[in-house]
């Protein structure tokens, strides 16, 4: 049984490091850079399931205290070091500016307020705002919820996201839900990690945003390290733990970061276009140029709807890129789609297909994982899995909040994701149909 968290601490170890953040957000950081420099936008932090786990009133002076923390945080050379051995394809001109540049202005660049009286998923309702320093110790209404907001130049705040989602998660845990601790944290891991081990899979920790807290992480990640053999080491048919999304836990734990494109890649461009009907072929021909090579060449699919994706995937595309990332909608229907796909892919086919990788990261459980990889050893194609919450936020009779930080806005448009997943569609009902209309999306 969970006993109760110790009381809350006057500090915290969460993200003291500018790398205790995804490798993905760096890597779409230089590819801004390189293609949308000096880009305007705008990011929004949504509760998906309020009902289910809610932040209170009481967190956000905290929260905000540790957001503007971020404006000490610097890349050492210690880091800078790690990135140069293990992350070869960000380039020399990025990590300069990365180091000797990059700052985070969160005093100027994050805005939190307490909304109160109104439904998050209904603007239409009456609303009144305070500011952190103005919060009562308690909410009035259900419907009452913390806002956050990101603004600023694309490639000065993409790297606010993971970390921010890791505070809000960490921050409902600390003054809400207390009835937990880290006791068998550890254990718990290592039976997950041999189970996949046992069943052949090859899986990463992808948990930093939705994190139980910076402690548990590193728990998780030592219990994961003690039930899984080397990558070197693995025998036939044995799975093993291929590495972290989270830099500053691969790099201190001798791990290998895992990470490519998110979402607001897509989204952004399409933007920036102004269609989406565009984006998906702008997108995967811009990464292309920052990562010649396809040294990062697993594509996501479904920011405008896999079947969109399809129409730009192929041929020579399908051909060069090394695989997809599997996000949303049902993953065994989305297996069964890539094969027959590939195979009646002329530059692919069934032989070409047994080389691609399916990596799949939607709302993962060992369970799941398990099921996938029997499926793909029996139909004959590559799979990985990254494994978030499920790893850094299982704890039971308290449950993990189900939070995002989503692209509101780029060059002064909106953003839309579309997702083969209803649940996960974001934007305003009048650009979402402009947005089927121009890609033909049927959803």
């Amino acid at each position: 049984m969970s006993q109760a968290h110790p009381s809350v601490p006057a500090s915290s170890d969460a993200c003291t490091s500018i790398l205790d953040n995804d490798l993905y957000k760096f890597t779409m950081q230089q590819a801004v850079l390189q293609h949308y420099p000096n880009t305007p936008c705008h990011y929004r932090f949504t509760n998906r399931s309020p009902a289910l786990a809610q932040l209170p009133a009481k967190a956000l002076p905290w929260l905000k205290e540790k957001i503007n923390d971020f404006a000490q945080l610097r890349l050492c050379p210690e880091e800078r070091q790690f990135l140069e051995e293990k992350c070869p394809f960000l380039s020399k001109t990025y990590l300069d500016w990365l180091q000797d540049e990059f700052r985070f202005d969160p005093s100027n660049e994050v805005a939190i307020q307490w909304v109160t009286g109104v439904n998050p998923d209904n603007s239409s309702l009456q609303t009144t705002s305070a500011t952190v320093d103005s919060l009562s110790s308690t909410s009035g209404s259900q419907d009452d919820h913390a806002e956050i907001t990101i603004t600023g130049l694309w490639h000065q705040v993409i790297l606010y996201e993971v970390p921010i989602l890791a505070l809000v998660s960490e921050a409902h845990l600390r003054f809400g839900d207390q009835k937990w601790s880290h006791e068998g944290q550890f254990e718990k891991a290592k039976l997950k990690a041999e189970r996949l081990v046992r069943a052949g899979a090859k899986f990463a920790e992808f948990g930093t945003r939705r994190r139980r807290d910076f402690e548990t992480q590193q728990i998780v990640l030592s219990g994961l390290k003690a039930g899984s053999p080397l990558p070197s080491q693995a025998g036939r048919g044995q799975g093993f733990l291929t590495g972290t999304s989270n830099l500053h836990f691969a790099r201190t734990m001798d791990l290998a970061p895992i990470g490519t494109m998110a979402h607001e890649w897509f989204m952004g461009i399409a933007a920036i276009l102004g269609s989406a009907a565009k984006a998906n072929q702008v997108a995967l021909e811009r990464w292309a140029e920052t990562y010649p090579g396809h040294v990062l060449g697993i594509a996501l699919t479904d920011t405008f709807t896999t079947e969109v994706f399809l129409k730009t995937f192929k041929g020579s595309v399908a051909r060069d890129w090394p695989g997809v990332r599997h996000d949303s909608g049902d993953p065994g229907e989305f297996m069964e789609r890539m094969i027959q796909y590939y195979d009646q892919d002329p530059e692919v086919g069934k032989e070409g297909r047994k080389t691609k990788r399916i990596v799949f990261s939607d709302g993962l459980t060992v369970d799941k994982a398990i099921q996938l990889q029997e499926a793909a050893d029996a139909k004959g194609i590559l799979v990985s899995f990254g494994i978030g919450t499920h790893f850094t936020n299982d704890y039971e009779n308290s449950p993990a909040m189900n939070i995002v930080i989503k692209l509101h806005s780029c060059a002064g448009k909106e953003c839309v994701k579309l997702s083969d997943d209803k649940s996960k569609i974001s934007g305003r009902p009048a650009i979402l149909e402009e947005v089927k209309q121009q890609t033909g999306a049927m959803i």
